[in-house]
């Protein structure tokens, strides 16, 4: 026990109390006027988190890699069932109703996929067309289903599992020329025959949001005077325009860094860039004893980072909105939980390999 709470990384633990009790702070002044106390259940969901993340823990890692394949498969048959069977909650089926709480089943699937995406591309030194396809099947089954929901910035994120493989594994060329050119075949079918017209008007928005201000360009607009009036220290606690007087939508979940601008200026959205940096690099920074650690490790954290950079684009208009959360700081309950859930994984496989070498 002694060894563990020497080795123990209280420096990054520290990292992420601070976003999620500054995701707090913010959350209550996003959801002031509102009828639903979004603040409470986010403390009561961290104590739920806190309580995973040391149970998760004090269990061998070897545990879950062993059983990842299991996981994988049973929330993949949840999601079936949840389209299936799922109830309607602001025009999607993501959620499974639990009580006074919903629970997203999308965000924590994303924990098995890492693992059994991290078994199997330990085991392969390229990434060939028979290995590429299973990946495509591995992670394309819950991007598929996930975005039946619909929810396509969730499915989306998938993507980034993708992009950290090929980082760390070679790959043939031709593999990437084809995956440009589905890419570009995607995009069209896609945007002619998928997307619904309130989502294809999200894109457009994007890249003229002006033309758009009164209906899918209003947020980023919204977005933008918050963020910029904020200038280097902010307007105050509570005292922010844009976000009391309920001019920015899904201040609390999407747009939780506009918040934070127009609050705390500049300044205040450095300080949680800063955190952000320290938790990256921490967690990035590290010798593996085994490759599927190492590779899970950079599968869940490039999760969170690519994440982390979409959010911070998206509210400042240079990427589209997609409903995609600030990870640590925006209110959502089982977003919290898997990613305690992940991290608890990653703090236990550090220790291990300074227990092995000390």
């Amino acid at each position: 026990m002694k060894d563990i709470l020497k080795y123990f990384d209280k420096l990054t633990f520290a990292v992420l109390m601070l976003l999620v009790f500054s995701g707090i702070v913010l959350i209550y002044s996003a959801s002031s006027g509102m009828n639903q106390s979004h603040w409470s259940k986010q403390i009561i969901w961290l104590g739920v988190s806190l309580v995973a993340f040391f149970v998760v823990f004090r269990l061998k890692t070897e545990l879950f890699f062993k059983f990842g394949f299991t996981f994988y498969v049973a929330l993949t048959v949840l999601l079936v069932v949840q389209i299936l069977a799922g109830e309607i909650i602001s025009g999607t089926k993501s959620w499974i109703k639990a009580g006074f709480f919903n629970i997203q089943v999308s965000e924590f699937i994303k924990i098995p996929i890492a693992l059994f995406l991290a078994k199997y591309l330990a085991k392969i030194s390229k990434i060939e067309w028979k290995e590429f396809f299973k990946m495509i099947v591995i992670v394309g089954s819950p991007f598929i289903l996930i975005a039946l929901q619909p929810d396509l910035g969730t499915a989306f994120m998938l993507t980034s599992f993708f992009i950290i493989a090929i980082l760390i594994k070679r790959i043939k060329l031709s593999i990437i020329v084809f995956c440009l050119i589905v890419m570009a075949a995607g995009f069209l079918t896609t945007w002619n025959y998928v997307l619904k017209p309130y989502q294809r008007d999200r894109v457009i928005a994007f890249l003229n949001p002006e033309k758009y201000r009164k209906s899918t360009g209003y947020q980023i607009i919204q977005s933008k005077i918050a963020i910029g009036s904020g200038g280097l220290t902010g307007k105050g606690y509570l005292n922010g325009t844009q976000s009391q007087y309920k001019f920015l939508p899904t201040r609390h979940t999407d747009f939780i860094v506009s918040v934070l601008g127009e609050e705390f200026g500049f300044l205040g959205i450095s300080f949680i860039i800063l955190l952000f940096f320290i938790l990256f690099y921490r967690q990035f920074n590290f010798r593996a004893q085994s490759d599927e650690e190492f590779i899970f490790v950079y599968l869940f954290n490039g999760l969170i980072l690519f994440q982390f950079l979409i959010n911070i684009l998206m509210t400042i208009g240079f990427f589209p909105v997609l409903g995609i959360p600030l990870p640590f700081v925006s209110y959502g309950g089982s977003s919290l939980l898997a990613f305690f859930i992940g991290e608890a994984l990653i703090f236990k496989i550090k220790i291990n390999n300074y227990l092995k070498e000390y």
